[in-house]
C-alpha cells in the first residue's frame, strides 16, 4: 500500500470478513494471519466470501496457544 505522498506503508491490519474480501478483491493483501477459536458456530457470515479468482498462498508459520487458539500465517503469492 502507498499513500498519496509517496511513502510506503509497511504494515497495516484489517479485521472483519467484509473488509478483508474487498482488500483481498483489490489485491492488497500480502500476508494473512487467520486465528482459530475451538467453538463452532452454527451461522455467521463466510470469512472470505466470494472472491473473483483463487487467491494462492504459502504456509509461513502456524502457532498454538495453551487456550486452543490456533494462528496461522500465510503470505499471498505473486503470479
Amino acid at each position: 500500500m502507498t499513500h498519496d505522498d509517496g511513502l510506503r506503508l509497511r504494515r497495516r491490519g484489517a479485521n472483519g470478513g467484509i473488509t478483508i474480501q474487498g482488500f483481498l478483491r483489490a489485491g492488497l493483501v500480502q500476508r494473512l494471519i487467520i486465528t482459530r477459536v475451538p467453538v463452532l458456530i452454527g451461522d455467521g457470515i463466510p470469512l472470505f466470501g466470494s472472491l473473483p479468482r483463487d487467491v494462492r498462498l504459502r504456509h509461513v508459520a502456524t502457532r498454538h496457544f495453551p487456550s486452543g487458539l490456533v494462528q496461522s500465517e500465510y503470505a499471498v503469492a505473486v503470479e
